[in-house]
């Protein structure tokens, strides 16, 4: 285990021990005394490209009374991103994995001192445990709660030491199946939340958000511009596979082929706030009461950058959803973000965002939707096309935007 300041920074799950969950609890649970800790073994969903995720529960006493916390430590592992693709640069594994623990530390602190304080809202139902004393705070409403997170800066290695969304009755779509109505529901009102919390923060310091974190990922960042031919790459690879599995769609393809991947990293001159920059079926987590779906999670925050709303919305619906979610219900999906945005943002002082129309959003996701097709593609290595992938594609085609 090595260690930077206070708290060390493991570098495997057998440096997760009882005296250093005890540190690392000890901020947000003053008193905390932790006896044991039951290492459970990875619970990485889909590909796990960046980091290992290491279940554990942590068993210990706090006035007098008997704890238990579900957690996961979440430690970046450089392999794993070459058991998936032949080339990973690894400056853009560290770039990815320190823009998270930055995120957590810096940004997440901030953006709920914005937010309506927490006496104030309507506490969500927990699974499980009900005792207060024994769950996190209930103040994080788009993503988990983290207690500690930090970079070994001679390693580089990572960590982020969570509440374990699974043990809480959280879990992704199995077998990669595309969100529903309702799913959709709450994954825009998770983002309408970051999104407006963050715009919030901006309108109070009077800065870009860039100026205020300079680790949130531009396109001038020198790991993506050395990502530039690697995009190209992977974009025109998804084009061939695209092009093998729909051959009659010789028109289609030709458009598709003509696409400029570096579409995706242009600056916009529109209002922007913090993104998510990775919204599809593994980093969102879905909570349910029976068959319903009541909350949703937004994990895997690497890729958190500063670009218009329609940015991640329209990866959201391109990655998540089949033909019907998207033709049928796409409206009134973003008629719910839009309500929730302008409900997040509060009577903060006229500013872009507050005078953002529902019409304006619909126009700008159409918009956006070229390189929304571009960013689908650059994800077809995990997300095969399929006819519902076709007919959503299609039907973008219609609009003018391909």
């Amino acid at each position: 285990m090595t260690t930077t300041t206070e708290i060390a920074i493991p570098q495997s799950a057998e440096d997760i021990a009882p005296s250093w969950v005890q540190q690392v609890l000890q901020k947000d649970i003053p008193g905390v005394t932790i006896t044991d800790v039951h290492v459970k073994g990875s619970i990485s969903e889909g590909e796990g490209l960046m980091s290992d995720i290491i279940a554990f529960d942590a068993e210990g006493t706090r006035n007098g009374t008997s704890q238990h916390y579900s957690l996961v430590a979440k430690l970046t592992n450089f392999k794993l991103p070459l058991t998936v693709m032949k080339q990973f640069p690894k400056d853009l594994h560290i770039k990815a994995e320190t823009t998270e623990v930055k995120f957590f530390s810096d940004a997440v602190p901030e953006l709920l001192s914005v937010a309506i304080p927490s006496t104030e809202r309507k506490s969500k139902p927990k699974a499980g445990n009900e005792d207060d004393e024994n769950n996190p705070p209930a103040d994080s409403w788009f993503l988990p709660k983290c207690y500690f997170a930090a970079t070994d800066p001679s390693s580089m290695v990572s960590v982020r030491v969570m509440e374990n969304l699974k043990a809480q009755g959280f879990s992704i779509k199995p077998d990669r199946q595309p969100l529903s109505r309702e799913e959709m529901m709450l994954a825009v009102e998770a983002l309408a939340q970051v999104h407006g919390l963050s715009h919030q923060l901006e309108v109070r310091s009077g800065k870009p958000l860039p100026e205020k974190y300079d680790w949130i990922i531009t396109s001038s960042d020198p790991a993506v511009v050395m990502a530039a031919a690697t995009l190209t790459y992977q974009y025109q690879n998804a084009v061939k596979g695209f092009a093998a599995a729909f051959p009659d769609q010789v028109d289609l393809i030709a458009r598709l082929e003509k696409l400029d991947p570096l579409l995706m990293i242009e600056e916009d001159p529109r209002p922007k706030v913090l993104c998510h920059g990775d919204c599809w079926l593994n980093n969102i987590m879905i909570k349910r009461v029976g068959d319903v779906p009541t909350d949703a999670r937004l994990v895997d925050w690497q890729t958190t950058k500063y670009k218009p709303p329609t940015s991640d919305l329209t990866l959201l619906f391109l990655c998540n959803t089949g033909w019907d979610v998207f033709h049928n219900h796409r409206d009134a999906i973003l008629a719910h973000y839009h309500h929730k945005l302008q409900e997040t943002l509060g009577p903060i002082e006229s500013s872009g965002l507050q005078n953002y129309t529902l019409e304006e959003l619909k126009a700008d996701f159409k918009a956006d939707c070229l390189p929304g097709v571009i960013n689908r593609f650059l994800h077809m290595v995990v997300l095969p096309a399929d006819q519902n992938l076709l007919r959503i594609i299609q039907e973008i085609q219609e609009w003018g935007v391909i």
